[in-house]
């Protein structure tokens, strides 16, 4: 099974701190196989997950850049609880889009650029 986004960056992370599956399983009390299952996206990714594994690796030295939305990603689904009702309309009208590439590319470098402001 190919892997997905997130696996590649959880993957390029465990080469990176000379990690196996085995190694992090084992420091985060879980099996190979559920973490391999993550990587290839045969598992969905608990919240939860996310969080220990950007801790993992972070205690490493590691820091993986959007991890919460290559899952999002990965599990075909937004959360949208904790959002406003107009924040919640966005994601759903944006969804439903039938925008170009072109555009996409127009609206994520504006978004980029907004988020830089923010900082």
């Amino acid at each position: 099974m190919a892997l997905t986004e997130f696996g590649k960056a959880v993957r390029k992370a465990r080469i990176d701190t000379d990690s196996t599956l085995l190694t992090m399983s084992q420091e985060l009390e879980t099996t190979p196989a559920f973490l391999s299952g993550l990587e290839t996206g045969s598992k969905k990714i608990p919240q939860k997950w996310v969080k220990k594994i950007d801790s993992y690796f972070s205690s490493k030295g590691v820091h993986l850049e959007k991890l919460e939305e290559l899952a999002a990603v990965a599990n075909e689904t937004v959360p949208i609880d904790g959002l406003s009702q107009q924040q919640q309309m966005l994601v759903a009208g944006f969804a439903k889009s039938q925008f170009t590439p072109e555009q996409l590319k127009s609206f994520a470098e504006l978004l980029q650029k907004i988020n830089n402001k923010e900082v």
